[in-house]
């Protein structure tokens, strides 16, 4: 059996094989975090995904890395104008790369595949297979969309293959991208996902404070692994002791929020996640408490009603981290204009300056076939 992930050896091989004059490229920052598998986010429709997804995959088969991939299906909104109806993810890929995928090989330009064991998995187009390229060419790649299954099939991708893992998303099926499924995410940014590449710069912002909820404390942990298979949402008082569950079904949840000895709850450890109809009230009342959801993937909180509860001195915690290596930013807008590559990298890193910004076509190394950012990648 292949050893999983990247080796020291292969890491440096990517370090040797770029061009890092201004600093690390995408592809080696995340051969120096040690991630085996890593998500493509797209923090929108249009956002730029199969471009990154393209770059990363010339960069590794530059350096003579293995490789392998599938794609989170997408939904209607990100199918781009006039394309084939099925929600798949079209790219060119170098033989000797693996792939899961249930959609079948583009009718031209096609890279020749070798089914290599199917899967007890699939898809709303049929069942996932693993394949290898055979020879250069396009694939389409539509792997499951159930949370469990993308998780065993790029664990299988990942024996198989010995190589780096990438799984392309966009935002409103992020659960692919969530810890344990994967353990490392590059965030797809667009100039068009606000009204102005000045705008989609600070947006961009709350998207990835988001993401970056941090880890909870050892009690509301013990809680979750206690609560969270059975759909409770457990409540802890200030000295990290479970008091109670929350009844099902309450409109207003803040009436419940207080231990037996009617002091305020301390820990509200929830199962599912957190979204607008929990938070309204919460943020309304004078309570404050910690708020811990299973990983950030399941938070989806309106910005004015995250900025309040945190403003407020709340807490949003997580059990399990997200670990969020770089964003990705693409100058275009299907809209238009589009904005100055070099100008939107640098606005987007000046609104996150924790976060590595990087735009894959700048630091493209191969000019012969740089890649082209496109809007409806």
């Amino acid at each position: 059996m292949r050893a999983m992930g990247l080796s020291h050896e292969r890491d440096l091989m990517f370090e040797r094989k770029s061009k890092s004059s201004d600093g690390p490229t995408l592809l080696e920052r995340i051969a120096r975090a040690g991630c085996r598998r890593v998500a493509v986010l797209g923090l929108h429709a249009q956002a730029g995904t199969r471009t990154v997804l393209t770059s990363l995959v010339r960069e590794i088969h530059r350096a003579g890395g293995p490789m392998a991939l599938t794609s989170a299906p997408r939904l209607p909104l990100e199918q781009e104008e006039g394309a084939d109806t099925q929600p798949v993810t079209r790219v060119e890929l170098p033989e000797g790369a693996w792939i899961a995928s249930s959609a079948p090989a583009p009718a031209e330009g096609a890279a020749g595949l070798a089914v290599v064991e199917p899967t007890s998995w699939s898809s709303a187009i049929g069942p996932v297979s693993i394949s290898r390229t055979t020879s250069a060419g396009q694939v389409d790649l539509h792997g499951p969309g159930e949370t469990d299954a993308m998780k065993a099939t790029l664990a299988r991708l990942s024996e198989l293959s010995g190589g780096l893992v990438l799984v392309d998303g966009g935002w409103d099926r992020r659960a692919f991208a969530a810890p344990g499924v994967t353990d490392g995410v590059v965030l797809v940014l667009g100039a068009g996902y606000s009204a102005t590449a000045e705008r989609s710069a600070a947006a961009a912002r709350y998207l990835v404070e988001t993401l970056a909820a941090p880890p909870c404390d050892e009690s509301a942990r013990h809680a979750w692994e206690e609560t969270g298979s059975k759909g409770a949402t457990a409540l802890l008082d200030a000295r990290g002791r479970q008091v109670g569950v929350m009844p099902p079904g309450l409109e207003d949840p803040v009436v419940a929020l207080k231990t037996p000895e009617g002091a305020p709850i301390s820990t509200v450890v929830l199962p599912f996640g957190l979204n607008d109809e929990f938070m309204i009230p919460l943020v309304r009342s004078t309570l404050r408490c910690t708020l811990v959801v299973r990983d950030a993937t399941r938070i989806n909180v309106s910005p004015v009603y995250y900025k309040a509860w945190l403003k407020g001195r709340g807490r949003i915690q997580a059990v399990r981290p997200l670990r969020v290596l770089a964003m990705a930013t693409n100058p275009m807008n299907p809209s238009g204009p589009d904005a100055d590559p070099v100008e939107f990298r640098q606005a987007v890193a000046a609104s996150l300056p924790d976060l590595p910004v990087h735009d894959v076509v700048i630091e493209t190394v191969d000019e012969s076939r740089k890649s082209v950012w496109r809007f409806w990648d």
